[in-house]
């Protein structure tokens, strides 16, 4: 995933560098998912960790993090911490993006407010984004790991790139390695 930025990251104290170390750690611990393989390398350095705007409660990280819905500037997770409580009750919406909606809302357990919701019922169009967790960017703020930098959840793109797009890269670079051990075949095939 591409996460970039659209404003300059804020410094952190020293303290936050020893947190970062600490974060590290903790991600360096987590076990992989039994559907990933052994050989599978993340760039722990790289994650960024989705903290509540309002009180600094852990809520997710990158790593959980598919994409983005621009329409309602959240950020898609697959996954959340225990920290995020989705409220039971499910509530209609009946106008703008959301319309003809149910959804329930997702709260922090620190601080108690809103960070988001989970999508329960949605028309065709929103399919793609039902049951998955939508953390509003302008309700998060990003603890960037290797920078040891905070920055507003607002200021970041989470879209994904097009997979299309890489697998046509991958095909122009194996055709082109195809074309020269061709012609180093030509070559040996002339010595002898």
């Amino acid at each position: 995933m591409s996460c970039s930025q659209h404003s300059s990251f804020s410094s952190v104290s020293d303290t936050d560098c020893s947190l970062s170390s600490i974060i590290l750690e903790k991600f360096k611990d987590v076990n992989l998912d039994v559907g990933q393989s052994a050989n599978c390398r993340i760039d722990y350095k790289n994650t960024l960790v989705l903290l509540c705007a309002k009180c600094n409660i852990i809520l997710g990280d990158s790593l959980g993090v598919c994409g983005e819905y621009a329409d309602l500037n959240s950020v898609i997770c697959l996954k959340v911490t225990e920290d995020v409580m989705v409220k039971g009750d499910q509530k209609p919406s009946l106008e703008g993006p959301l319309a003809t909606c149910i959804y329930s809302s997702l709260q922090c357990s620190g601080c108690f407010s809103v960070v988001g919701g989970v999508l329960q019922a949605t028309p065709p169009h929103l399919s793609a984004v039902r049951d998955y967790f939508l953390l509003q960017k302008d309700r998060i703020n990003c603890y960037h790991i290797m920078n040891s930098t905070m920055v507003d959840g607002s200021t970041l793109n989470f879209e994904q790139k097009s997979i299309g797009e890489e697998i046509s890269k991958l095909k122009q670079e194996l055709e082109s390695e195809m074309k020269r051990l061709e012609l180093l075949k030509d070559l040996l095939c002339r010595g002898h």
